[in-house]
């Protein structure tokens, strides 16, 4: 029998599938699995041993208290995980004798079961035994731990308030709009101090008979249940108000998260992933008067990898950005170009930051003087003026949550981003593109991906020298119009705002 050509290659094709075996890295995996079944089997027996053993030597302790038979069947349910990690093993055990390619999503959906099973059981089971012994060691020094919730429910009962409640009252003032949400948890706080004293005051009877004689299980029982609870809100208490002072203090931020490097590293067969972000905070000294002060620091962050290619294509753009009056989970994390965030709609006009200025026939985004050293640092210390139709592009793009780039037509180079020509041109000293990253765009060698198309060449309005651009004294002739790139300035030096 005669095949043709593409027979042929469908055979070779139906051979070579048929041989590929599963990877490696698999084999490895399930072995690991099987040793960790093993290792949790001969847990949940030390588990089970020690709860028999505790419940034995003290028998009055645990009469006639419920906790000990919720405690057995917890270990019940652990094992009844461990039989059925035990039925993935041995089919994952099957696979791998196989050792079929098509078997790879299978085994790697069976090992996430397997592994979600023998975790579930070793962390139930070792949480078992912690909540017995520690019943045994209040049984052993009731006194102690008497003294103990003491302490506890007086540090709840005394605990100040008075500093976050004068920061919310500021907060409330300055941003009317989060007043309801600051109050609702300063309100939940004030609650706390109150559920103590109820579970202090309901334990007052109990207590007083455990200080004197040995409790007996069911006074064991309310007795450590209190303990553990006046914990919890004690340290509920702290946690909350921190959270609570600090959610107060976002609102005086705004902030950028610039990616100004990405960093795909091979060791062996281990990939790393990482992101250099920078990122640039304004915080408001005083709401009324706008007066701020501009930090900027930069480090590397390691990522995951669906992270790492989720901004792939972002590099130079501000990652997430957040502004003031909203709390740190309100930020937009659609990336979009540094600086664009700050810039007012054309229809409006001017905001806090700067005007739009309309100089030889066009209309142009001008910086106050005391956001300069905001600009630069977005800017990566070479601010190229907006124009009016770029904003309006952009903002046509954000609001149906897209990403700007800055593409003049479908057909032209992006300005922004990972393969923008402003990128290639301001982060070219970047590990990214050290390592070759700006040779896989389709733009690297465009005609006009480096002089010709850099941002000035289309937004020049007379003079071009290397100084930057002055446009017209338009409504605020002091602020001073000046773009380029001013010298000298390093991430995590602090500049005053407004004076």
């Amino acid at each position: 029998m005669k095949f043709s050509k593409p027979g042929l290659l469908i055979a070779g094709l139906v051979l070579l599938t048929s041989c590929s075996k599963l990877p490696n890295v698999l084999h490895r995996d399930i072995a690991y699995e099987s040793d960790r079944l093993h290792s949790t089997e001969h847990e949940l027996q030390r588990s089970q041993t020690a709860l028999d053993n505790d419940l034995s030597q003290q028998p009055d302790l645990f009469k006639s208290a419920s906790p000990p038979d919720e405690w057995k069947a917890r270990l019940r349910s652990d094992r009844e995980k461990l039989s059925s990690a035990e039925k993935i093993q041995f089919e994952l055990s099957e696979l791998a004798r196989r050792d079929r390619a098509d078997s790879q999503s299978r085994a790697e959906q069976l090992l996430r079961q397997e592994r979600q099973l023998l975790e579930a059981a070793r962390a139930d089971s070792a949480n078992v035994i912690a909540t017995a012994d520690r019943w045994i060691d209040f049984g052993r020094d009731v006194p102690s731990h008497l003294d103990q919730m003491r302490h506890a429910y007086e540090a709840i009962s005394k605990f100040d308030l008075t500093p976050v409640t004068k920061d919310i009252e500021k907060a409330d003032h300055d941003w009317p709009a989060k007043k309801a949400a600051l109050d609702d948890r300063l309100n939940a706080l004030r609650q706390l101090p109150k559920q103590a004293e109820a579970e202090w005051n309901a334990t007052e009877v109990v207590r007083q008979s455990a200080a004197s004689e040995k409790p007996s299980g069911t006074q064991l029982a309310t007795l450590v249940q209190t303990d553990e609870s006046l914990a919890t809100l004690a340290d509920t208490m702290t946690r909350n108000t921190a959270e609570l002072a600090s959610l107060s203090g976002q609102l005086y931020d705004s902030w950028d998260k610039i990616l100004t490097d990405l960093d795909d590293s091979r060791y062996g067969s281990d990939e790393s992933f990482r992101e250099r972000i920078k990122t640039v905070r304004t915080h408001l000294l005083d709401v009324a008067s706008k007066k701020s002060e501009t930090t900027s620091s930069e480090h590397w962050v390691n990522v995951s990898e669906p992270e790492f290619r989720a901004v792939q294509n972002d590099l130079g753009m501000a990652i997430a950005h957040k502004d003031p009056g909203l709390f740190d989970s309100e930020a937009q994390t659609t990336p979009q170009p540094a600086g664009f965030a700050y810039i007012a709609p054309v229809s409006v006009g001017s905001n806090q930051y700067g005007y739009w200025d309309h100089s030889h026939g066009h209309s142009v985004w001008t910086w106050l003087p005391e956001y300069l050293i905001l600009r630069e640092l977005l800017w990566n210390h070479d601010y190229r003026p907006v124009l009016a139709d770029e904003y309006r592009a952009y903002r046509s793009a954000q609001n149906t949550g897209r990403t700007y780039y800055g593409q003049s037509s479908p057909a032209a180079p992006p300005k922004y981003g990972t393969h923008g020509t402003f990128t290639q041109t301001h982060y070219a000293d970047s590990r990214y593109a050290q390592h070759g990253g700006f040779s896989g765009s389709a733009y690297a060698n465009h005609p006009g991906s480096a002089a010709a198309s850099r941002p000035e060449s289309h937004n020049s309005f007379g003079n071009n020298d290397a100084g930057g651009h002055r446009f017209g004294s338009g409504a605020h002739p002091s602020s001073g119009h000046q773009f380029g790139r001013p010298g000298g300035f390093r991430a995590g030096r602090r500049f005053g705002g407004r004076r």
